[in-house]
Parts: C-alpha cells; sequence; structure tokens
C-alpha cells in the first residue's frame, strides 16, 4: 500500500551514525523504509576489505552464526558472490568443526548450518559494497557525530545530529550542510564507544542503568599460511576452556588468501602474550594439542595482535522513564557481548531485523513519535535478552567474573555440563546445541528428552 502523502514525508530522510557493520545493516533497512539515508562515520573508511581504525577487534577472529549468514544473504542477495570473489571458504558448522568441549570432542555430522569464513574486514567491506549499491544510501566519513539535535518546541523531537570533521577543533567550522544534518529519524549504531548518554543527557534525560559483565577476558592472534601438504577431516578447530581449573581456550579457521587466523584466549586476567614464543606456549597449554600442533611449523605472516576490551554491557534504554521522538539506539551501543561467542556481528543483523519489522509495523513504525520510539527500545530489549544471557551465563563460570550472576544459574551450569557431555557421544545433541547458540532454536529446545537423557552412546 502507497504512503499517505504527510507519512511519505515523515520517511524522507534518516541518519545512521557509525560505519561498522550494524551501522551498515541498519542503514540497508532504512534505505527500505526512507527516500534517502545518510550513514555518518567518524573514521575514513577505506576502498578495499582492509582494518579500520575504529574496529581494533577487527584483527581478530570473527564468526559469522548461522541465523546471521541467513539474514544478511536475504537482506544482500550478491553477499555471497562478494566473498567468493576474495575465496572466502564456506563450511557446515557440525560437520567441519572439530570442538573440543567439556573434556572431550564432539560428535560431528552435517545438520545444513553453513555459513563463510573470511577476515572482519573482508565481511565488513563485503557489507559496505552491498549497502552501497542501494541507490538512495550515502556515506560520509570522517565526520563524528558530537551530539544530537533537538526541537525544544515539538517536545524535545531529535531532528538531526551536530558534527564536525574527525580531528577537528569545538570552534573549527562544520563542513556538512544543513539538510544532511537534519533528519525524520536518527539511529545511534555507533558501538561500544557511543556517547548515547552524554547526547541525551544534554537534551535533559536521565542516565539508563546498565548491566555490566566482565570475565577479563583478552585475546592474541596471528595469521598463518595454509601449507601446502595440509591435510585434515575439518576446517575449523575450536579448544574450549574448561572452568574452574584451566582458563584458556583457542580457535583456528581458514580465511581468505590461503591463510589461517589464530586466535588464542584467557580467561580471568590469564591473557595470551603477543610475544611470538609465548604466544606458541599458551596454544600448546589448551586442553587439546591440536591448534599447536597445526601451527608450530607453519609460516607465521605478521605479528601476534592483542585485544583486552571484551566486557559485556547492555543499557537498559527500555527503562527509560521518558524517550525522545525520533530517536533510536541500537547494536553495541545498547548491547556489547564479549566477542568470544562470535555472536557480534548476528546480534547486529538481529537487531537490524527488529528495526525492520518496526518501521513496518503501521500502528508503531510510521509516527516516530516517542512513545513509538521508546516501543523499539523494548523490542530489541527483548531480542538481546538472549543473546546477553548466552554470552554471560558462560562468563560466570569463572571465579573473578565481575558482575551479578542471575539466580539460579548455578542449576543451569549443572544442566549445560550435561548438555555438553551429551554432544561427545550424540550428534543430534550436537546439532540441538549449536542451534540455539546460532539463535535458531530457543534455549527451551535444549529440555528435549534425548537431550535430559544425555544423548545416545553409539553402538559399537
Amino acid at each position: 500500500m502507497p504512503h499517505s502523502s504527510n507519512t511519505k514525508a515523515r520517511r524522507a530522510h534518516a541518519i545512521v551514525i557509525g560505519g561498522g557493520i550494524a551501522g551498515l545493516l541498519h542503514a540497508h533497512v532504512l534505505s527500505r523504509h526512507f527516500d534517502r539515508v545518510t550513514l555518518i562515520e567518524r573514521d575514513q573508511v577505506p576502498e578495499g576489505p582492509t582494518a579500520r581504525a575504529g574496529a581494533p577487534q577487527g584483527h581478530h577472529i570473527h564468526v559469522l552464526l548461522t541465523h546471521g549468514y541467513r539474514a544478511l544473504t536475504r537482506f544482500f542477495p550478491e553477499f555471497d558472490e562478494l566473498l567468493d570473489r576474495h575465496g572466502a571458504p564456506r563450511f557446515d558448522w557440525t560437520r567441519d568443526t572439530a570442538w573440543f568441549l567439556a573434556g572431550g570432542w564432539i560428535k560431528r555430522g552435517a545438520s545444513g548450518m553453513v555459513s563463510r569464513l573470511a577476515s572482519r574486514p573482508l565481511f565488513e567491506w563485503a557489507i559496505r559494497e552491498a549497502v552501497g549499491a542501494r541507490g538512495n544510501v550515502r556515506m560520509i566519513s570522517g565526520h563524528a557525530v558530537t551530539g544530537l539535535r533537538a526541537d525544544p518546541g515539538d517536545n524535545g523531537r531529535v531532528r538531526g545530529v551536530e558534527t564536525r570533521p574527525h580531528g577537528a577543533g569545538p570552534h573549527d567550522p562544520e563542513t556538512l550542510d544543513e539538510a544532511t544534518r537534519t533528519a525524520d529519524l536518527v539511529v545511534d549504531a555507533s558501538g561500544r564507544g557511543s556517547k548515547v548518554e552524554d547526547w541525551l543527557a544534554a537534551l535533559g534525560y536521565p542516565c539508563a542503568p546498565t548491566i555490566d559483565v566482565d570475565a577479563h577476558l583478552g585475546y592474541a592472534t596471528r595469521l598463518f599460511k595454509i601449507p601446502e601438504d595440509h591435510d585434515a577431516d575439518w576446517t575449523v578447530l575450536y579448544i574450549t576452556a574448561s572452568p574452574p581449573g584451566l582458563p584458556r581456550a583457542g580457535a583456528l579457521s581458514p580465511i581468505e588468501g590461503g591463510r589461517w587466523i589464530v586466535t588464542l584466549v584467557g580467561y580471568n586476567r590469564d591473557y595470551p602474550s603477543t610475544d611470538e614464543d609465548e604466544f606458541l606456549e599458551f596454544a600448546r597449554s589448551l586442553a587439546a594439542p591440536d591448534i599447536y600442533e597445526t601451527i608450530k611449523h607453519a609460516e607465521p605472516l605478521g605479528p601476534v595482535r592483542g585485544y583486552r576490551r571484551t566486557a559485556n554491557r547492555v543499557r537498559k534504554f527500555e527503562s527509560m522513564p521518558r524517550w525522545p521522538a525520533g530517536f533510536v539506539c541500537s547494536g553495541d551501543a545498547v548491547c556489547a557481548l564479549n566477542p568470544v561467542y562470535g555472536q557480534g556481528m548476528t546480534n547486529a543483523a538481529r537487531a537490524a531485523e527488529v528495526l525492520d519489522a518496526f518501521l513496518s509495523d503501521k500502528k508503531r513504525g510510521r509516527a516516530l513519535d516517542a512513545r513509538a520510539c521508546a516501543a523499539f527500545q523494548r523490542r530489541l530489549a527483548k531480542s538481546n535478552q538472549i543473546a546477553f544471557m548466552l554470552a554471560t551465563a558462560d562468563d560466570f563460570r569463572w571465579p573473578e567474573t565481575e558482575g551479578t550472576p542471575p539466580r539460579g544459574l548455578k542449576l543451569v551450569h549443572r544442566y549445560m555440563d550435561r548438555v555438553f557431555k551429551g554432544t561427545h557421544r550424540d550428534a543430534d545433541v550436537t546439532r540441538r546445541l549449536i542451534a540455539v547458540v546460532h539463535f535458531l532454536l530457543p534455549p527451551t529446545s535444549l529440555l528435549h528428552p534425548r537431550v535430559l537423557r544425555g544423548g545416545r552412546r553409539e553402538r559399537g
């Protein structure tokens, strides 16, 4: 049904703050509902698949869960072709992953839960190329958003953003025109470092409550050339930590360019070193030696890089007593997750799906008034709840984790230990667990009778 003239006028222009994966996905969704979309990114965005300064975690392993992969191929029919162009591998999560979990190797088998393996810069480049092909999205790089512009004559409705060239002083002249900085809807998708609380405070809104859970986890990552004679029955190696005694984990994955990306992980400040010899020793110390044995004679490509900004944080915007019209906040700016669980890109896609459904809602998504925008924050909070629960539940297994665990978590841990043991002998239990982790089934599906029995023992 075509929009009325009034509705069309309200849907003229949207601004997205942040040009990372969440910002790009939200810009794509908005392009389906607005005449034009402007995406404002602080960094100078590279033309090709190279690392961006504002994404320091981009040097480390990135996982695209099955739900996220399906969402991206639905959003962008060309997504697979763009990855194929650079040689990004494709794999089945339960057939092609050798996963050492809770003291044993999971039972493997084909599942149809497939995805792609690539570096963060390549994933981001492919999405940026696909979004750029939409004729009504404009990306402006090298400009920082410094605040929200609100109309005091319209109950504080957000009407746009204040900006300045990145690196410029507060009194330097603005270079973006008025039409570019004025919008019917502003979406903050600027990530963990969002200044949203400061922006809202400047408009007279109280700070939102936050929940923080920090397992003090650190990464170290190095690239290796895949040897020509490499031959294995797996594509990905994943060796988990074993709480409470062994807080070390690691993952090895092929990416484009005939390379392995290897990320080592330590919980509760047992950080892997960026020294190359100590990096190998850390790999040797994992619960299974397979990553070490695979890379010990492989050719390194570049230095070891570290990363430690991994705390979970959710801003409870849904509980705010007041919320401005014409503004929503999404992505990591609302719910930032410990990246060790690989949820980030997929949760960004899920948030974009929530925004798409919200804007398609004839009752709520048309007016973009304060009540409607507050309703979006509640919808997003509901979507984020499962992801935050999955990430923090495992983090709370470690004794030095900071945060307040939910009631009943020890019981959940005991049951999940049974599930993990069941994956050692039953591929169906493995598939069900992976489907939950990949947001394809709800966590309650793990209460299946077969899982409750601890899986089926294979007949010898």
